[in-house]
Order: C-alpha cells, then sequence, then structure tokens
C-alpha cells in the first residue's frame, strides 16, 4: 500500500463504512477519543464508579479521578502476580500449593 502523504501515526488507514445502498464512505479526519474515567476504572479492573467520591460536598472532578486510576495498578495483574507468587513459594517451601480459583 502506498502511505504517502499519509500522518505519520496513521499509518495511511483510512476508515471506510458501508450503507445500505452498497456504496461506501470515507472518512478521511480522524481523532482519537479520550476515554472516560468509568472506562478508565474498567480497565483497570476496579467497580463502575470506583474514584467517583465527593469532594467539599461535590463530586470530584475528573482530573484527580485519572490521576488517581493511573497511579494505581490493575487489580487482575496484581491478582496474577500474587497468586503465581504464592504458588512459587509453596514449592520452593516443599508444600503444595493450593488451587487458586478466579473470582468473577
Amino acid at each position: 500500500m502506498n502511505y504517502d502523504g499519509s500522518h505519520a501515526n496513521a499509518g495511511g488507514q483510512v476508515a471506510v463504512a458501508f450503507t445500505q445502498n452498497s456504496q461506501s464512505e470515507v472518512c478521511l479526519t480522524s481523532a482519537v477519543r479520550r476515554l472516560t474515567p468509568l472506562e478508565c476504572e474498567r480497565l483497570q479492573g476496579f467497580p463502575d464508579r470506583w474514584t467517583a467520591i465527593t469532594y467539599r460536598s461535590k463530586p470530584a472532578a475528573d482530573g484527580p479521578r485519572y490521576r488517581a486510576i493511573g497511579n494505581s495498578m490493575a487489580v487482575p495483574v496484581v491478582r496474577w502476580i500474587l497468586t503465581r507468587l504464592a504458588t512459587a513459594h509453596e514449592v520452593f517451601a516443599g508444600e503444595q500449593p493450593e488451587t487458586v480459583t478466579e473470582r468473577s
């Protein structure tokens, strides 16, 4: 494919949409949508609205919520690492490793 004239980060890709009458429409403009705090919480493995606290009798602004989420660790990743560490510790200590079941 020829990527001449495309933006360096775009890779020359163009979005194409098909309509009911089988004609294609091309979208040449692109923008990156910012994730909402709720989407960021879900990506990190937190419950919905985990960072939605009240501050001075008002809901917390999005900025501090993004900061709190960004400074945290992803819950599923931490759970996986700690499970592996516990299993390795039991194996090297000569104990039988317990089977760990994932919580949903």
